[in-house]
């Protein structure tokens, strides 16, 4: 445990370093130091909004997440089972890859106003052909003389779905999902800096406007904690764990 942790410390430590002395080079007005941005982070963790803030940005960045896995394991199994599918839907979903989250969330506010659809849906846009792209490529992965095999002895559709396709396509849907969750949450809060009026995002972009320096800075290392927590918790098992699955694929005869 303490060697896995190790390197966020190390990290940790550099952070603070240049941080002080990016402070102490540009001057505390624009660049305040930890002493002042700490005491802002407190009192924000002793606000109950602050918490009811964070858990909002994260559930729109959830939300968002579980309808982009849901539609890419729809449309992109079929897709991945028929390459000539694959080659019909191709172009769209990388018409839709090329487009940045900035552009979703213009298109959305002109469409339905400010409010949650708005984070909602960037993060689906943003997510969603990643993890298409990345369960096509599993399902074409899946050894071909398998699924013969199982329509010649007349094995069920379900069952060829839970023993075969997803068991091979488990690597490339854990390396997306690992991207994914780590992208989520900053797709989120860009949404929301420009399109809500609550969550971290929102509350980021009142603290420029209200030229509330360390405030700002208070909410943007609460986005960092966020990053690294989801990292350490998730991301990394995930990375782990596809790892071992290609390993598992590898050494198997």
């Amino acid at each position: 445990m303490t060697r896995r942790l190790a390197p966020y410390a190390f990290s940790l430590g550099l952070l603070l370093a240049v941080w002080t002395m990016g402070s102490w080079l540009a001057g505390p007005m624009l660049v305040p130091g930890p002493g002042q941005v700490f005491p802002e982070l407190w009192r924000l963790c002793q606000d109950p909004e602050s918490w009811r803030m964070v858990g909002l940005t994260l559930f729109r960045g959830t939300c968002g997440l579980v309808l982009a896995l849901v539609a890419a394991l729809v449309l992109a199994i079929p897709a991945g089972m028929f390459p000539g599918l694959l080659r019909l839907v191709g172009p769209l979903v990388a018409a839709m890859q090329s487009c940045p989250p900035v552009l979703w969330i213009s298109l959305v506010l002109v469409w339905a106003g400010t409010g949650s659809v708005v984070p909602v849906t960037a993060v689906f846009a943003s997510i969603f052909p990643l993890l298409f792209v990345n369960i096509a490529q599993g399902c074409l992965s899946v050894d071909r003389r398998l699924l013969a095999m199982a329509r010649c002895y007349r094995v069920p559709g379900s069952r060829r779905l839970t023993r075969i396709i997803l068991p091979g396509l488990a690597p490339y849907l854990l390396a997306g999902l690992a991207y994914a969750l780590a992208a989520t949450w900053k797709v989120a809060a860009v949404a929301e800096y420009l399109g809500t009026g609550d969550g971290i995002g929102a509350h980021i972009y009142w603290a420029y406007r209200m030229l509330e320096i360390p405030r700002l800075f208070a909410w943007a290392l609460i986005l960092v904690i966020i990053g690294v927590v989801l990292e350490i918790c998730l991301v990394a098992r995930l990375r782990r764990l596809a790892q071992r699955f290609n390993s598992s694929i590898k050494d198997s005869p």
